[in-house]
């Protein structure tokens, strides 16, 4: 068990690789080939709702660390 408590950080980062790969791979692809500004703005949402989630845990796990 203490194993787990010592990696319990790479279960914030496995989610967010796979995601950074996702996105990575539909970029390539030409997810944002086309120019509309509307697919850009969809990518920046993407992004901000990622980052607001990945600090949400971070601040969950912080507190269930100094407790």
């Amino acid at each position: 068990m203490k194993i787990f408590e010592k990696y319990k950080f790479l279960l914030i980062l496995l989610p967010l690789a796979l995601f950074i790969s996702l996105l990575d791979n539909k970029i390539l692809k030409g997810f944002l080939s086309s120019g509309k500004s509307i697919d850009h703005y969809g990518y920046i949402g993407i992004l901000v709702i990622a980052v607001v989630v990945l600090i949400y845990i971070i601040i969950q796990f912080d507190k269930k660390s100094n407790s």
